[in-house]
């Protein structure tokens, strides 16, 4: 079980990494949907992925 948890940690940091860099990828000056859509994907699905890892952690945790 230590293993699966530091498993997922890891993971967690490196998604939280690339949520980081997804957020550097908005162009700020046109904050609009058409011009960013890429990017604020990116964001939307790694914050998921980024929550979804952490509930596993703490199901894991619960057992």
């Amino acid at each position: 079980m230590r293993k699966i948890k530091t498993v997922f940690n890891i993971l967690s940091i490196i998604f939280g990494i690339i949520l980081i860099f997804w957020f550097t990828q908005i162009n700020y000056s046109d904050i609009s949907f058409k011009e960013n859509s890429s990017a604020y994907l990116g964001i939307l699905s790694m914050a998921m992925i980024s929550i979804a890892l952490q509930m596993i952690i703490r199901g894991i945790k619960l057992k």
